[in-house]
């Protein structure tokens, strides 16, 4: 049985391999004005797994969130 730690979920782009840990820190790193094509990559790599993956649910939200603090300002 596999650990959980041992388990990353890999995504294609381009040439790369990215792992969810990569794109949660994409997150960080994100301009605002690029949130929401990051925010529609993820949920379209969620739609696509079979899994859960927690880092791309808290990078979900941690970009719902920063969304909707810049829109209510």
């Amino acid at each position: 049985m596999n650990n959980k730690k041992d388990v990353i979920m890999k995504f294609r782009q381009s040439d790369k391999l990215e792992t969810s840990e990569d794109i949660l820190n994409q997150v960080n790193k994100c301009k605002p004005t690029e949130l929401k094509s990051l925010l529609d990559k993820i949920q379209t790599i969620i739609e696509q797994s079979e899994g859960k993956d927690m880092n791309l649910l808290m990078a979900k939200t941690m970009i719902t969130s920063r969304l909707a603090s810049m829109k209510s300002k």
